[in-house]
């Protein structure tokens, strides 16, 4: 459980990014962490994983206050959107740094890397960014850590990739593991996600699993509907409703994100109402 209790941080030159921040992730989710850009979703997982330390507030993770140092770093992990590798090989690489991780598992990469098309005898430095990437990510999901923090993971990734990462996340997860997914991609995570985090100046507007979003939201053509936001589509009047009680249909978690942005109040009024 990752327990986030009155953070504040900024930059210099920014001001307050985060200011008395305060959310609770469970453990065992899928969490899709949604935001415009420059909101500190980056800068959030940093602080998650202590990379950064808060200016005011306190972190804890598995009921300890963050901490920095090996016993910490040896139960989460970070992917970050962009990053720098050693000039060796995949397998190198994983020879020397596993031995940090106690749970790695090195059947698991042998799986990871060949569903995501992994050449583990090739270097790092004559890779590219996608190949990179899902060198990493065979890594960091194999090290099954009780914490993974990916950063935009999607990016740089072809089709094929995306669907073998979603694939293999599908099956992924379990009561021990929390993964928190930072993305623009809405369409590449939401039918992974369990848990929606919408960041929106330096608070949280949501923090709500998809099953109580659906409890509350109903999704698609708006029709004669009274719409909460609705968007022009190629279908049509797309848009979300605040559902009857009985309705229940796919939850689309663009549409759900950009009615947080545009229609703030409605939807906070009608989560605070179904959900109390």
């Amino acid at each position: 459980m990752i327990q986030v209790n009155e953070l504040t941080f900024n930059y210099p030159q920014r001001g307050n990014l985060f200011e008395r921040l305060s959310f609770r992730l469970p453990a065992g989710e899928i969490i899709g962490l949604l935001g415009r850009n420059g909101v500190g979703k980056s800068t959030l997982i940093k602080l998650l994983s202590s990379l950064l330390d808060p200016q005011q507030g306190e972190i804890s993770f598995q009921g300890k206050t963050l901490v920095p140092g090996a016993e910490l770093y040896s139960r989460l992990m970070v992917v970050p959107e962009e990053f720098t590798l050693p000039k060796v090989t995949v397998e190198s690489f994983v020879r020397h740094t596993a031995p940090l991780y106690p749970t790695f598992n090195k059947e698991q990469f042998d799986t990871y890397s060949k569903e995501l098309e992994v050449d583990c005898a090739m270097r790092f430095d004559r890779m590219s960014m996608g190949q990179r990437k899902k060198a990493y990510l065979a890594f960091a999901l194999a090290c099954n850590v009780e914490l993974l923090l990916l950063d935009e993971p999607t990016n740089g990734l072809d089709i094929t990739a995306k669907a073998a990462l979603r694939s293999i996340l599908a099956s992924y997860a379990d009561e021990r593991k929390t993964i928190l997914i930072s993305t623009h991609q809405a369409h590449d995570i939401e039918n992974l996600v369990d848990r929606v985090v919408i960041l929106e100046g330096g608070q949280v507007l949501i923090n709500s699993t998809v099953a109580e979003l659906q409890s509350c939201f109903g999704f698609g053509i708006v029709a004669d509907r009274e719409a909460i936001y609705s968007q022009q589509s190629v279908a049509g009047q797309i848009g979300i409703w605040a559902a009857d009680e009985d309705e229940e249909g796919r939850f689309d978690l663009e549409l759900m994100f950009n009615a947080a942005m545009k229609a703030t109040d409605k939807v906070q009024a009608v989560i605070a109402q179904k959900l109390g």
